[in-house]
C-alpha cells in the first residue's frame, strides 16, 4: 500500500519512474475492478487516496509477515534517497 520516488543524485530525477517493479504478492481488487500491483507504486500518481476513479498504490496480500517491493533500475546508479508515500486511509500500514 505505497507509492514510491527514488531520486538519483547526480541526476535529481525520479529515477523508478514507470521502471519494472515486483513485489511479494499482488491482489485483485474487486470493488476497484483491477489488479492493485508494484507498478502502481512508481507509475507517478503519488496520491495518497483509494477509490474507483484513483487506485494509485500498491497493495499486497494480508496475512504475510513479511512484504517486499523493488524496482530494476536498469543500471547501477548512486540514490540518494527514497521516498514513500502511504495510503490514507485505515488500510495505510507501511
Amino acid at each position: 500500500m505505497m507509492c514510491a520516488r527514488l531520486v538519483c543524485g547526480r541526476l535529481g530525477v525520479n529515477v523508478a519512474l514507470n521502471r519494472p517493479a515486483f513485489m511479494d504478492s499482488i491482489i485483485y481488487a474487486e470493488e476497484y475492478g483491477e489488479y492493485l500491483g508494484p507498478w502502481k507504486a512508481n507509475d507517478g500518481n503519488r496520491d495518497p487516496e483509494m477509490g474507483k476513479a484513483n487506485n494509485s498504490c500498491a497493495h499486497s496480500e494480508g496475512g504475510l509477515t513479511s512484504h517486499w517491493w523493488a524496482v530494476d533500475l536498469g543500471v547501477p546508479l548512486y540514490v540518494a534517497g527514497v521516498l514513500f508515500t502511504n495510503r490514507a486511509d485505515e488500510h495505510g500500514n507501511l
